[in-house]
């Protein structure tokens, strides 16, 4: 009697455990198909390793380690470098999750009088970097009160050179993404990033500005290729005005918008795809070689950066921040060299 329950007990146990197998299969299976969709629908030009996010990574694993420049801590550095025979000053702020795969990296361009510290505290940029994985470099102008060699006589600095040379700095001893480095600016700032856009296209993946004051860069604008841009603007900015000021030489913003869209051969489609509050977004889409033009207008906005704690001329909108609707921009952009 006892060896027949011994009997019937073992094709039961062996049923068990095969279901027990098949469990974890199922299980397994499971895990690795969601990782590939997770890969899958990521936005074109976004690579998951080395932009501080884990979430498209299996729960509870790391990326690998492939950082081979010399280990920096997290947070501000002060740091300097030799360009064109003058000592230049930046702050370089590295993220939390800095150090295991190469990152992005954005360069802010500060306003006319401020310095690479006022425009770190202003825009709160770090607060992003931090979030989202990227490096960020806030390079000092020149001159007093600071400036830029953005195409009026405001400084005859080699500001141009001194991007190069601190693109080149960054990545010799730091671990970034040759591919994904972007330029932004707050009102001088922004046009001394579309004189970058203009001259170092081959270097650059995407550019933005926000309160952009935009002069005739020297030698005229000719980028290699087409390039993303997104433009922030209130139209009731008293010191980059919207309409531009001709007695000052600065553009129109529509001016500025023009010549991006015919830079990146856009076919000047349009639509409005946001639309809240105080802030009406359109973008142009139909352009060369999967570019796009991007333009946020704020009507009641002034001489800001939307989202900022504090104002600097006029009334600051708080529906969008631009730091989010920057790096947003950013992260679906990545220059195509090889």
């Amino acid at each position: 009697m006892q060896q027949r329950n011994i009997r019937r007990r073992q094709p039961q146990r062996l049923i068990g455990i095969g279901l027990i197998i098949l469990a974890l299969v199922i299980i397994l299976g499971a895990g690795l198909y969601g990782y590939s969709v997770r890969q899958k629908v990521l936005p074109p030009g976004v690579f998951p390793p080395g932009n501080g996010n884990t979430s498209w990574l299996p729960w509870g694993t790391q990326p690998a380690i492939t950082c081979k420049t010399p280990g920096h801590n997290p947070g501000d550095s002060d740091l300097s470098m030799l360009s064109a025979g003058v000592r230049r000053t930046f702050i370089l702020h590295l993220p939390p999750s800095y150090g295991r795969q190469p990152q992005p990296l954005v360069i802010s361009y500060h306003g006319y009088t401020f310095t690479a510290q006022r425009m770190a505290h202003y825009t709160n940029m770090a607060a992003e970097a931090d979030k989202a994985g990227f490096i960020l470099a806030f390079p000092q102008g020149l001159d007093n009160p600071p400036s830029w060699n953005a195409g009026i006589a405001t400084g005859d600095a080699d500001d141009v050179q001194f991007t190069r040379d601190l693109i080149s700095f960054i990545q010799k001893n730091y671990c970034t993404d040759a591919h994904r480095i972007y330029v932004t600016g707050f009102s001088l700032g922004g046009g001394m990033a579309y004189r970058i856009a203009c001259t170092l296209t081959d270097q650059i993946a995407a550019i933005a500005t926000v309160a952009g004051a935009y002069y005739h860069a020297p030698g005229g604008c000719h980028p290699s290729h087409p390039l993303p841009v997104l433009e922030i603007h209130g139209q009731a900015d008293p010191d980059a005005p919207y309409d531009g000021n001709p007695d000052a030489g600065m553009a129109a913003v529509q001016v500025y918008l023009n010549a991006w869209l015919a830079h990146d051969g856009c076919d000047g489609t349009s639509k409005i795809f946001f639309q809240k509050g105080d802030v009406t977004g359109i973008e142009w889409t139909n352009c060369a070689t999967g570019s796009v033009v991007i333009h946020y207008r704020v009507s009641d906005g002034g001489h800001n950066w939307p989202g900022a704690a504090t104002n600097f001329a006029g009334f600051t909108t708080h529906v969008i921040d631009a730091n989010v609707v920057i790096w947003d921009f950013f992260s679906h952009y990545m220059d195509g060299r090889n």
